[in-house]
């Protein structure tokens, strides 16, 4: 099976389901931060940014199709709604320039970005916070997360940025994020495949790795539960600072 898949051999495998088990961890108990985590690991170890973006996409969807359906009564609508036509057609010109070439001051500027705002979030937040106020934050947030998505399967900066502002608690935050990702999820799947980006051997991967990915959506989903507020948001903030320094790293 493994010759039919990307695997080169069982430790990869191994390596490879341990990085989906920990994203998925993260992503059901924080609502984000899977991709930043497992994108810039992969990309670190193997490379292929434009191979592991679709593996992802798949990967991704058992939690947020769960968690969206299970926390549906939280979302707060109108933000939500905004939100997904602001980021939809940003995505799809990022997912466009996936196929292209990436030069590395794109990923020191998208780590410096996701540094600032984590460095932000941990110090300086209670001290400077937006009011939300002007009509041009839904879609300057829509534009910039639509072509970090599409791009780097990394569309979640600002967004939390834009959630934390508006005060959102844990369980709100975490279900307004995942059903904006679950749409956007489901427009880069279809990107994806018009752009000839799914293969047998990804797909065959995707398959292997769904238990680890399940596994981690159980674990993540129980520690959601038991996180207070306070350490949540902390929590959100280091995970951010993680993720920025492992794009820096990727690209030394």
């Amino acid at each position: 099976m493994f010759d039919l898949s990307f695997f080169t051999s069982s430790q990869e495998f191994l390596i490879i389901a341990m990085i989906i088990c920990i994203s998925q961890f993260i992503y059901a108990a924080l609502g984000f931060g899977s991709g930043m985590f497992a994108i810039s690991v992969l990309s670190l170890l193997y490379g292929k940014i434009d191979f592991f973006v679709p593996y992802f996409v798949l990967m991704c969807l058992p939690t947020e199709t769960f968690i969206t359906w299970k926390e549906r009564k939280l979302m707060k609508p109108g933000k939500v709604r905004s939100l997904i036509v602001a980021v939809t057609l940003p995505l799809i010109a990022g997912s466009w320039f996936l196929k292209r070439a990436h030069g590395s001051l794109l990923y020191y500027c998208l780590g410096a970005i996701v540094i600032l705002l984590s460095l932000y979030h941990l110090f300086w937040e209670k001290k400077f916070k937006p009011s939300l106020t002007s009509p041009l934050w839904v879609p300057g947030i829509g534009l910039f997360s639509g072509l970090l998505g599409g791009l780097f399967g990394m569309s979640g900066p600002p967004l939390i940025f834009y959630f934390k502002a508006a005060g959102f608690k844990k369980r709100e935050f975490r279900a307004a994020l995942l059903t904006i990702f679950f749409f956007m999820s489901v427009i880069r799947l279809i990107s994806y495949l018009f752009l000839g980006l799914f293969t047998v051997p990804l797909l065959l991967s995707v398959l292997m790795t769904y238990p680890f990915a399940l596994a981690g959506l159980w674990a993540g989903s129980f520690a959601h539960e038991r996180i207070n507020e306070q350490v949540f948001k902390v929590a959100t903030s280091l995970v951010l600072l993680t993720s920025g320094i492992l794009i820096i790293l990727k690209n030394r």
